[in-house]
């Protein structure tokens, strides 16, 4: 017989029933959700105990645990309904019209409002199922004798340890001098980033959270870092003087967190208590709370600081208007809803304009990545790549995007990948190829539930992608990844408690 804590930790099937709102918190009408994190009956005191206490306790936990249910959660566990969690974004909102706002979404999974139809999923099964057949081949055929791939291959450069606990969340900084990490050990730290030496130094130990590390943000000028933890709260950071700056209390596991890229006194974040909020340093009284019915586990707020993207627990992409706490557009990434873990976005050369392609995680093993037109969210996004390789299911992993800037042939027609985006043409407007791709016009590198990174070379033609590389140095679970904001090098933070360096050929990288 199922324990408390296992039950609440079950796979959900698909929610049939609508939600009510009692106070600040999602009361189910229905039996078949009580299994998730709620308020109601279901103690989260009593799970964070056991994190804590499992924090000693060797970091095992696999599909069989999904399956039997016959252990408690490990040191890394995340409280997701497959377990899932992602990082992202933040932005500004207008003044709420009354302190302590609770904005309730009244769109239904089974006729959501101004939800994309399905078949942007379903029609595009035929580029998922050419994606889907290479795999094998590719993981036994990375290496390339093209100049091209070779400067584009990435080497172990150096190594960083110090953590005692898994690390589940790193991020470079915008400036990318230093690299921040969140463990479960419950400490953030911030490190130098990569230079000529062949050690970094560890610039600051932050400790004040008292349970798991879940996500990380740098404000938009690096100088303050957020943080988000199991222990219901997000916490600011002074980076300059390696010191702590606020505490606020959160509904619910923080599982994602992002500042408002436009003002660093307003940032988001995201629980597993359903809850997309909203709080500003400044005010925190004021604080906005958005209900989804779903584990909310990514967050990307848009630049012109009206719509928050969110990723959930029952797979579904969804834009918000944070002005009404309406969703906006709606989009089923995939036909069984499996929890999507992560949203990671391709920056554009003019960092003022919104982010345009979108790649997302998700525990069908398969990562998606969508062009969600020059002014989202005015178009639907349209699948254009599914890659496969890594592994996801069951497990948070994060990845991110590196943009070439000498993109491939299609871009050099025009001159620049931008020149493409000014004349409002897409990049992936050409006839479904499942060709692989010869010359990538944008990086993605993700982690796996095995200990490897996975490069996918992405180029101008719909369908045509490639893995081109399986990283191997680390020991266990790769739990996200993140681009420098310029340079070739690539960090990554694993479940073995370290953080790699990868330097992609240009940079002359050696290998350890």
């Amino acid at each position: 017989m199922l324990n408390q804590i296992e039950r609440d930790f079950v796979s959900p099937p698909p929610p049939t029933s609508a939600f009510s709102t009692s106070g600040a918190n999602l009361i189910p009408s229905s039996n078949t959700e009580a299994h998730q994190v709620t308020s109601q009956g279901h103690n989260e005191s009593n799970l964070s105990a056991s994190v804590s206490a499992s924090n000693s306790a060797s970091d095992v936990l696999g599909d069989s645990f999904l399956a039997s249910n016959s252990s408690a959660p490990p040191s890394d566990f995340n409280p997701n309904s497959s377990f899932g969690t992602s990082a992202s974004s933040g932005a500004p909102v207008p003044a709420p019209a009354t302190s302590n706002a609770t904005i309730s979404a009244n769109s239904g999974l089974a006729s959501p409002p101004n939800a994309v139809s399905l078949t942007n999923s379903l029609n595009l099964k035929k580029t998922t199922d050419a994606a889907l057949e290479y795999g094998d081949a590719d993981l036994a055929a990375i290496k390339t004798s093209s100049n091209n791939r070779e400067n584009r291959n990435f080497y172990l450069k150096q190594e960083l340890k110090g953590h005692t606990g898994a690390i589940y969340a790193i991020q470079f900084s915008p400036c990318g001098k230093f690299v921040a990490t969140g463990s479960f050990d419950k400490t953030v730290r911030i490190w130098e980033g990569p230079s000529t030496a062949t050690t970094q130094k560890e610039l600051s130990i932050l400790k004040r959270h008292t349970l798991n590390i879940s996500d990380l943000c740098w404000s938009e000028d690096s100088s303050l870092l957020l943080s988000g933890g199991y222990d219901q709260t997000c916490k600011t950071w002074d980076v300059e003087n390696g010191k702590f700056l606020e505490s606020f209390d959160c509904d619910g596991f923080v599982q994602c967190v992002m500042f408002n890229p436009a003002d660093k006194n307003q940032f988001y974040f995201g629980t597993t208590r359903n809850v997309l909020g909203m709080t500003d340093r400044r005010k925190p009284e004021s604080a906005i709370s958005i209900h989804n019915d779903g584990m909310i586990n990514s967050v990307h707020v848009f630049k012109d600081n009206s719509y928050v993207l969110t990723a959930d627990s029952n797979g579904f992409l969804k834009t918000w208007d944070v002005r009404t706490g309406k969703t906006v557009q709606v989009v089923l990434n995939e036909p069984t809803r499996k929890p999507i873990s992560h949203i990671s976005v391709c920056p554009m050369t003019n960092a003022e304009e919104e982010p345009r392609y979108i790649g997302i995680n998700s525990y069908d093993n398969v990562m998606r990545v969508y062009d969600r037109g020059l002014n989202p969210p005015d178009n639907p996004p349209r699948m254009v790549h599914a890659l496969k390789g890594h592994k996801n299911k069951n497990w948070p992993i994060k990845s991110s995007f590196h943009r070439l800037k000498d993109g491939g042939s299609s871009t050099k027609r025009t001159g620049s990948t931008d020149d493409l985006y000014s004349k409002g043409e897409s990049l992936f407007d050409v006839p479904d190829s499942t060709d692989k791709c010869s010359d990538p016009i944008m990086l993605l590198a993700t982690g796996s539930a095995d200990p490897y990174v996975y490069i996918y070379g992405i180029s101008a033609t719909q369908g045509a992608n490639e893995l081109i590389q399986k990283l191997e140095g680390h020991t266990d679970r790769v739990y996200a990844t993140s681009f420098h904001p310029t340079e070739g090098i690539l960090a990554s933070c694993s479940a073995d408690c370290t953080v790699k360096f990868w330097y992609s050929g240009r940079r002359k990288a050696r290998q350890l």
